[in-house]
């Protein structure tokens, strides 16, 4: 009675602390929106229609308008459905004649890049850029028209602390262009006075008509659920993630400022792998308006939407895709208001601002949170959730994916386990909670991003199970700890919590969620599971001796007979880039280490050759057993990435120095690890790669992306 009471108490005080939702005519002044032709609202077209352009040309502007107005689409854009919602006219065009400017302007502009156009010539790129209206000179405008609006700069500053901006999406022609370069958010606006701002990403350009058209790739290229082109995809989070640790680093230099992060990447996944919650059509990426029977993606570039000989589907709003290249105003309508209201942006629109004494309350309140977990999913009912593609996750691995359980094993055998002191849970939990990192691992993002509570630790928790359960445990082993015994000063070192005893956990809790064998095989077919990271542990144990792979299609077929249809098999990490190997097996030849980046050049060779026969046991698994996604997600290639660029990622140059441990020149020492006296801790864990010689949470974070990003397309 006395928990429930507690429990209750809770509730009422986060009820109570609920921020009142602002009148939404009152949040803005204006709008002030800067971009390219997902946003142009008719820049390019007001000094004169040019002959080529078909986006000027009907069937565009069918749907809302009835007329072309310079819009790339059939209707209204996100930034129209943005500026009716927070009672705004729709915004016009910057260079549109006698147009008043006191309620915002849009200076987007057809084929904009984020780059200048000098950048793109000096590479001999001029020619592939046909527009100067690049973000430098959109924010040129925009200072222009200054004058215009406000009579003074302390009028214009008053009016811009009540306006939203809306920077971007910028990226997508840069990489048109071609090129693979990012250049962080400019501070002009917030110079001016800007404190709201909303920064999109990037769409998904591996599932677009107009480059599934022109690249044609092998079927092993394609998404299997999603038909699209996996490495455009790839490249699409890669800048999203980026442009994601950049609006980090704004928000620390200028936490006055709200900067929202508005994402394009997800809905538009969702609308090709469940179009039809939003009711589209279920059927291959395929544009609206083209040239039908051209090709399977009704795109072609030489007879485009508004071409001679092109026509317009019946109804626009069964389509995601309008002309192959932008999307319908249904489609924008669907991303609007994920922006506004969550969640599709990082915070939503109209959400009050994160920098109240709510939010600090809050924050204290998630250590009361964290203490009372355990207790209050034991008493409340487990939930099942139709919203998405899992019903609950089931993982197994090492100490990348142990939310608990090695502190209580490592407890029964009287060892002490560093994961339970500080600093270790510092960054979200306030807390250690027996994570081997600063905060959240891949497993807690992958089940926040499919609305799952975080996945609980099978020996550290009395609660519910039915929404998954974690059974990886620091230290783990593939292969049984008998494999080691004979290995000299290894045997001692290994407990018996190899994957085949966490397989055993796994039998022994299944009676407790379903019965019989016909009602599992229905339940883990509505569940995700991961199997891994393994394979670490046993190479560092037996130092390369026998590869533990021959193990990994026995479990995956065990999975398979308890009906699982979702298994994530993932690759083991870059081993001669964690700080661990580079402390305790330096090389003496300077030859022994990658000049990109600084790793041990023999233990990642060993990663890359674990990792590829792995992804040849995959194969043959999912060729034996075509009803089941056997999904690989890449460890290695993440990581490299950021070890070769750590400034693109937001993260220190010292890339592969521990952010928590006790000194030399990766700041590990096995004398005085990270929670051991001795130990220091870095000032802020999220410009750093490593934590312990484990990752950090901004680490795990990137990964996680990808690895969804994998399992979405897959």
């Amino acid at each position: 009675m006395r928990l429930s009471v507690s429990v209750a108490a809770v509730l009422v005080v986060l009820a109570a602390l609920r921020p009142p939702r602002v009148a939404v005519a009152q949040k803005y002044a204006a709008i002030f929106n800067f971009g390219d032709s997902l946003v142009d609202a008719g820049n390019l077209v007001v000094d004169g229609i040019p002959d080529y352009l078909a986006t000027a040309r009907l069937p565009y502007g069918m749907t809302y308008f009835g007329y072309p107005t310079g819009r790339c689409s059939d209707g209204r854009l996100v930034v129209d459905f943005i500026a009716q919602e927070v009672g705004l006219p729709l915004l016009p065009p910057s260079k549109a004649k006698n147009a008043t400017f006191h309620r915002g302007a849009n200076f987007a502009i057809t084929g904009a890049t984020s780059l200048d156009t000098p950048y793109f010539q000096g590479r001999g790129l001029g020619h592939t850029v046909w527009n100067s209206g690049s973000l430098h000179t959109q924010i040129k405008w925009f200072q222009d028209m200054k004058a215009s609006i406000c009579k003074s700069p302390q009028e214009c500053r008053d009016l811009f602390r009540r306006s939203l901006f809306i920077v971007g999406e910028f990226g997508g022609n840069d990489y048109n262009s071609p090129l693979f370069a990012f250049r962080p958010l400019e501070e002009k606006l917030i110079e001016e006075g800007a404190v709201e701002l909303v920064v999109p990403g990037v769409l998904p350009i591996g599932c677009f008509p107009v480059y599934l058209s022109i690249f044609r790739k092998q079927p092993e290229m394609y998404g299997r659920r999603s038909g699209c082109i996996r490495d455009l995809n790839t490249l699409s989070w890669v800048h999203n993630a980026a442009l994601q640790r950049k609006i980090a680093e704004l928000r620390l230099k200028h936490p006055g400022v709200r900067i929202m992060y508005a994402d394009y990447y997800t809905p538009a996944i969702q609308f090709v792998l469940h179009a039809e919650k939003y009711g589209f059509l279920r059927q291959t990426p395929r544009a609206c308006c083209g040239a039908p029977g051209v090709g399977e993606y009704n795109f072609n570039l030489t007879s485009k939407c508004g071409d001679p000989g092109s026509y317009a589907c019946d109804d626009p709003s069964n389509h995601w895709s309008w002309d192959g290249i932008h999307l319908t105003e249904a489609s924008y309508g669907h991303i609007a208001k994920g922006w506004l209201y969550g969640p599709f942006a990082d915070p939503p629109i109209l959400e009050t601002p994160p920098y109240s004494t709510y939010h600090t309350t809050m924050k204290l309140l998630r250590i009361v949170l964290v203490l009372l977990l355990p207790a209050v999913s034991s008493c409340l009912p487990c939930r099942r959730r139709d919203d998405y593609d899992y019903d609950s996750i089931f993982s197994f691995g090492d100490s990348f994916a142990d939310t608990g359980n090695g502190a209580v094993v490592f407890a029964e055998h009287s060892l002490f386990s560093p994961a339970t002191k500080p600093p270790y849970g510092m960054t979200f939990f306030g807390q250690p909670t027996g994570r081997n990192s600063n905060g959240r691992l891949i497993i807690d993002f992958i089940a926040e991003k499919l609305g799952l509570p975080f996945v609980p630790p099978y020996l550290a928790h009395n609660g519910c199970f039915r929404q998954g359960a974690n059974f990886a445990v620091a230290g783990a082993t593939s292969l049984d700890a008998s494999f080691f015994s004979d290995i000299p000063g290894v045997g001692k070192f290994v407990l018996n919590t190899s994957s085949s005893v966490q397989l055993g956990w796994f039998d022994s809790l299944k009676p407790s969620l379903c019965s019989p064998a016909q009602e599992c095989k229905g339940f883990f077919h509505k569940s995700l599971f991961f199997m891994g990271e393994f394979g670490v542990n046993d190479y560092s144990f037996s130092v390369f001796g026998k590869t533990p792979l021959e193990f990994g299609e026995n479990h995956l077929r065990i999975i398979k007979r308890d009906g699982a249809k979702a298994v994530v098999v993932p690759g083991i990490p870059p081993l001669g880039c964690m700080p661990p190997n580079l402390a305790m097996f330096p090389s003496t030849d300077p030859a022994g280490y990658e000049p990109g980046t600084g790793c041990l050049r023999q233990f990642n060779e060993i990663a890359v050759y674990h990792n590829t026969l792995l992804q040849d046991v995959i194969k043959n698994v999912q060729k034996n057993h075509p009803d089941v996604r056997v999904i690989y997600a890449d460890f290695f290639t993440p990581v490299i990435r950021i070890v070769q660029s750590p400034g693109t990622f937001g993260f220190t140059s010292d890339i592969l120095r521990c952010c928590c441990g006790g000194g030399g020149k990766y700041n590990f020492n096995m004398s005085a690890g990270c929670g051991m006296p001795g130990a220091t801790v870095c000032e802020d864990p999220s410009t750093h790669l490593f934590w312990d010689g484990h990752m950090t949470e901004a680490a795990y974070h990137f990964i996680a992306d990808g690895w969804l990003n994998s399992i979405n397309e897959s």
